[in-house]
């Protein structure tokens, strides 16, 4: 850099340094003026006024803020001051002439390059050094000292003295004074206060709790309005409330000078301190204190029980302090006060302790701990010393309470099925929870066992469960007994889990004989309630003809008769609902004997199809006679009327007919039940002393054998049940069959002599001598056996015999048919006789078939096997002879000749159907026909299956088949009309096994539909349709004709669906084999229990039992 420039850059820097300080001085001599002015005026203001604290602390603060204000005006103007160099090169130029400015051109000259500089300015470059340079000259040589002044200098310096000048003398004058309000400018607390006076009513008075009450404040001295200041005495060294006062607007009485404001203190529950400040100055504090006593208003309760309960916080509001829950809960209790109190506790009237209370607003809290029953008070200390006791009040600690268990199934005493396995569903609660379901069950004289169900990891309080319970392993015999008890344990982890049990319920194993006991007692009602219905249908017959003839002798329907045939109609569905009763008791009787240990197919089917032939009688005739007379009667046609009657009256006629059907069979049924019960109760016998003669083979003990006479004396007792049933059928069976009733009697006489032999078997038991005993059982054992092998044989002759005598009067009855059908004949091929000889001859024939109707009605009451085509075709041959006798007394011999013709061919057909079952009869093996028709159905079923497999080899895309689609081939086609020639096969053996079943088989599912969906396939493939539809058409009919056979033991089906809530489910698996256990060889008690669960005859059970018998002996092959 050129060191003249430099030199020149030196001296503006001085220049600027002394404007700098000009700046300065002139605005620090304006803010002093200012200050000093506004401290006169203060101070003048202090003098003159009688001020007070307030006023000086206003005065003070005015001067700080003047000050401050002073200060930064002073700073602004400093800064906003122009103090560059070229402005101190400008001010320096000045110096030298008030238009020069060489100092600044030479400035600005020396600030650029020397280059840039010449090009810019158009000066050279020793020009402009020069110039710079003479410029530095000059600067040295000026007096810069001179650039401090400014002006008006003088002229401020002059007011700022005149301003000090009259500060002085204003002090002067106010002497003593000035210092004295300085100072109290200085600390306005040494200035006195103002002069007021405050009166305040009412001041401290007493009042009752939630009084309001009115405070008036009077004020002289001042316009400000007053503060009132208030708080809590409950409070403490709590800070005072402020509000401010408005004048009063009621009827103050302010004395001359003062100012009245008013306040409320409304509902006052509190000691309430106040007080009120005008200005500086304060009022005394006065109380205002509330006469009521600390009271309690209401109670919040928190109960925090423990973890064991299961059961999360709850929290109430309550009227009193007594507290209820669970041992071990924590309780939390919140006293709601009607004012605040100083000390809150809890004390015990046993003297246990005391427990000290958190305190707050208008509120005490307790933590109390419920251990035990016990009884408490709260004392409330108020600030003013008072105390009160609340209560007493109650803890009472709620125990344990046992677990409540319900079995909802099986009932107080059921029997058990025959797959031996019972459904227990049972419910358990409990206040802390449920934590295990066990079950305790007994079996005979075996100590008690326990089981454990289901296990909860946490207890809940309501648990359900469903057990199935498999009785197999326990070898029931028939007549024994499982008593049981469901049980629930709690989770008590204080006092200890508590275990209930429900009450004791009981599983039977009933032998067939007390099923079938049951049965017969079912079917005397059902008897009972048929002849209760014929009556009825009496009566509505005898009704229905008299409305008949009514109907035919008017033209208009009467309101009365309209009335008397609803009420015919009512008593109409009075007896179908009667039938629907006997209906579903039949039913009923069928699913019990079904499960039956020894399941007698031939008693269940014969059941089954008395209960369709109501059924059909009630769905059908009686339904379509109703309908018929309802449609007439909506009409008011007395035509119709009439007609309707007369066919509600045939209708009728058939309802009595074939109820009186129903109960001749159910009486035979009884019959046949009894002679069943017999053999079962024979065959019980006979096993159960088996059983007890094995288990004193194996007795070592004198105890065992003791504990043997106990279960020969349930046989004793059994057998006296089986002498009087014996002598119960021995007396009815006299008149029906002598042979079979003379055959009872005398095993009622052989049972009766084993009676002391009974009495011997039991008392060596009993004195333990077991050679005696061992003789004695086994003398029993052979003459009850041969006693079931005699009573087995009597029933099988029974129904033999009855199976003949069926037969004889069937074979007389399709005797009758042919000759009257021969004479029928004859009768057609005279052509010498007239028509009035024709019209004679016919009517004798008439009456004669009417008489074989009868007696094949009178049949059709001993045998299910006269089907319904029987009484069909009589029926249509005795009406076309009536029609043939009426065509030839009116001299029409053709129509006569057609008539006869038509009644010939019925009779021929009527013959036929009785000839089948007659045939169908005699190639059974029983009395129904039943087990042949179930061999025939499993033929069909075979046969369809092929039939179905041959179907789908010929379906499209087959193997072996091209593929091809459209038209079908010669030899397609041909294969086609041979599988429908099959189908057609297999339905007409479908048809003939429903007949061998009567009423259409409905016990065996489905098959009315089936024989229609045969129907179906029959007509596509010999259409030449085999598509998907027809094949599944196929499947079905295969999978009905499978099922047919399984649906006959209806073992464990009710036609009641039953709708139960959802359940927790639990299944316990079977322990491992004891080692005993497998050591040792099994009873015949167990054998005979096993077996005795498969459904075998009775005709074979004594076979099967002998079988298990050389088992033990080691005598089987």
């Amino acid at each position: 850099m050129n060191p003249a420039y430099e030199a020149l850059l030196r001296e503006l820097r001085r220049a600027r340094r002394f404007l700098i300080w000009r700046s300065v001085e002139r605005t620090g001599f304006l803010a002093t003026l200012g200050l000093m002015a506004l401290a006169g005026l203060a101070l003048l203001a202090a003098l003159l006024l009688p001020l007070h604290r307030s006023e000086y602390v206003a005065l003070r603060a005015g001067l700080l803020l003047g000050a401050s204000a002073a200060l930064v005006f002073a700073l602004i103007r400093v800064l906003r001051s122009r103090a560059g160099l070229s402005e101190a090169a400008l001010e320096a130029s000045r110096l030298i002439d008030q238009r020069e400015d060489a100092l600044l051109t030479a400035f600005e000259l020396g600030r650029g390059p020397a280059t840039s500089s010449a090009l810019e300015t158009g000066y050279s470059d020793a020009l402009t050094q020069h110039a710079v340079r003479a410029a530095a000259e000059r600067a040295i040589s000026l007096p810069l000292g001179r650039l401090r002044g400014w002006r008006g200098r003088s002229t401020s310096l002059k007011r700022l003295g005149i301003v000090l000048a009259v500060l002085a003398a204003v002090a002067a004058l106010g002497g003593s004074r000035t210092i004295t309000s300085v100072k109290r400018i200085a600390d306005p607390e040494t200035a006195p206060l103002a002069p007021i006076q405050i009166r305040v009513e009412p001041g401290s008075e007493e009042v009752e709790g939630g009084a309001s009450v009115p405070v008036r404040v009077y004020v002289a001295g001042t316009d400000r309005k007053p503060r009132f200041l208030s708080k809590e005495r409950s409070g403490g060294g709590g800070a005072w409330r402020e509000t401010a006062l408005e004048p009063a607007t009621d009827e103050a009485r302010p004395r001359s000078g003062e100012r009245a404001y008013a306040t409320v203190i409304a509902n006052l529950k509190e000691d309430l301190a106040y007080q009120v400040r005008a200005s500086d100055q304060v009022s005394p504090v006065y109380l205002i204190s509330v006469r009521d006593l600390p009271r309690a208003s209401g109670f919040r309760i928190r109960y925090d029980y423990p973890a064991y309960c299961g059961i999360p916080s709850e929290a109430t509001n309550a009227i009193t302090g007594d507290l209820a829950a669970p041992r071990g809960t924590t309780a939390r209790v919140e006293v709601l006060l009607n004012r605040s109190v100083e000390i809150a506790s809890i004390e015990y009237e046993s003297g246990a302790g005391r427990l000290r209370g958190d305190l707050g607003e208008r509120l005490a809290r307790f933590t109390v701990p419920v251990r035990s029953d016990a009884k408490y008070r709260i004392r409330l200390i108020d600030p003013r010393g008072r105390k009160v006791d609340l209560g007493p009040y109650d803890i009472k600690s709620i125990p344990d309470r046992p677990p409540t268990v319900t079995i909802l199934s099986p009932g107080p005493v059921e029997d058990v099925t025959r797959d031996l396995t019972a459904t227990i569903l049972a419910g358990a609660t409990d206040d802390y929870g449920v934590r295990k379901v066990l079950l305790r069950y007994r079996v005979r004289e075996e100590p008690q066992r326990v089981e454990m169900l289901h296990q909860e990891k946490d207890g809940v309080r309501e648990l359900a469960v469903r057990y199935t319970w498999s009785l197999a392993p326990m070898s029931l015999l028939p007549g024994e007994e499982i008593e049981y008890e469901v049980g629930a344990q709690d989770g008590n982890q204080i006092d200890g889990p508590q275990t209930a049990w429900s009450e004791t319920r009981t599983l039977r194993f009933p032998s067939a004989a007390e099923i079938l006991a049951d049965v017969e007692r079912q079917q005397d009602s059902s008897v009972a309630t048929l002849e209760d219905a014929i009556r009825n249908a009496q009566g509505l017959k005898e009704k229905s003809e008299e409305l008949a003839r009514d109907m035919g002798r008017t033209r208009e329907l009467p309101w009365e008769k309209g009335q008397d045939i609803q009420k015919m109609l009512e008593g109409q569905q009075t007896m179908r609902e009667q039938i629907d009763k006997v209906a579903e008791k039949l039913s009923q009787d069928a699913d019990k004997l079904a499960q039956s240990r020894a399941l007698n197919a031939e008693l269940v089917q014969k059941l089954t199809e008395l209960q369709q032939l109501l059924n059909q009688l009630r769905d059908q005739s009686i339904l379509r006679a109703m309908q018929r007379v309802q449609e007439a009667l909506h009409k008011m046609s007395p035509q119709d009327l009439e007609r309707a009657m007369q066919n509600m009256k045939l209708t009728q006629e058939d309802v009595i007919r074939n109820l009186e059907r129903t109960i001749d069979l159910l009486k035979q049924l009884k019959m046949e039940e009894k002679l069943e019960a017999v053999a079962e109760r024979a065959s019980e016998l006979a096993r159960k002393q088996l059983a007890l003669n094995d288990s004193l083979a194996r007795a070592r003990q004198p105890e065992e054998m003791k504990a043997l006479a106990k279960g020969e004396k349930e046989i004793e007792k059994l057998s006296k049940d089986q002498r009087a049933a014996l002598d119960s059928l021995a007396s009815e069976l006299k008149k029906m069959d002598p042979e079979s009733g003379q055959q009872s009697q005398e095993q009622r006489d052989k049972l009766q002599g084993m009676a002391p032999l009974f009495e011997q078997s039991i008392a060596s038991l009993q004195e333990a001598m077991k050679q005696e005993a061992k003789e004695s059982t086994q003398d029993l054992e052979h003459q009850l056996e041969e006693m079931r092998n005699a009573i087995g044989k009597m029933k099988e002759d029974f129904v033999l015999r009855k199976k003949n005598d069926v037969g004889r009067k069937m074979d007389a009855s399709i005797q009758d048919l042919l000759e009257i059908a021969d004479a029928q004949e004859d009768l057609l091929d005279d052509e010498k006789s007239n028509s009035g000889q024709h019209a004679s001859t016919q009517q004798g024939l008439e009456e004669t078939t009417e008489s074989a109707a009868n007696r094949i009605s009178d049949l059709s009451k001993m045998t299910l096997f006269i089907t319904p085509d029987v009484m069909q075709a009589v029926g249509r041959a005795l009406a076309n002879q009536k029609g043939a006798v009426g065509r030839y007394s009116m001299e029409d011999m053709i129509g006569g000749l057609v008539a006869s013709k038509e009644a010939t061919i019925a009779l021929n057909q009527a013959a036929a159907a009785l000839l089948k079952g007659r045939d169908a009869m005699a190639a059974a093996k029983s009395s129904t026909g039943f087990q042949e028709a179930m061999q025939m159905l499993q033929g069909l079923a075979g046969d369809q299956q092929q039939l179905n497999s041959e179907s789908l080899s010929m379906m499209p895309g087959a193997q072996g088949q091209n593929g091809q689609e459209g038209r079908l081939s010669p030899d397609q086609a041909g294969a086609l009309e041979r599988m429908a020639a099959e189908q057609e096969a297999i339905r007409r053996g479908l048809e003939e096994a429903m007949g061998k079943l009567g009423q259409g088989g409905g016990t065996l599912g489905r098959l009315g539909e089936t024989g229609e969906d045969m129907k179906k396939v029959v007509q596509d493939l010999r259409g030449g349709r085999l598509d998907q539809q027809t094949v599944e058409r196929q499947q079905r009919i295969l999978s009905r004709l499978l099922d047919a056979p399984r649906s006959v033991e209806k073992r464990d089906y009710s036609r009641r669906r039953t709708s139960r809530p959802g359940v927790d489910v639990v299944r316990s698996s079977p322990g491992a084999l004891s080692a005993e256990l497998l050591k040792a060889r099994p009873s015949l008690a167990a054998l005979l229990a096993r077996g005795g669960r498969d459904p075998v005859s009775p005709r074979y059970r004594a076979v099967v039992d002998q079988y298990f018998q050389a088992i033990l002996e080691g005598k089987a092959r």
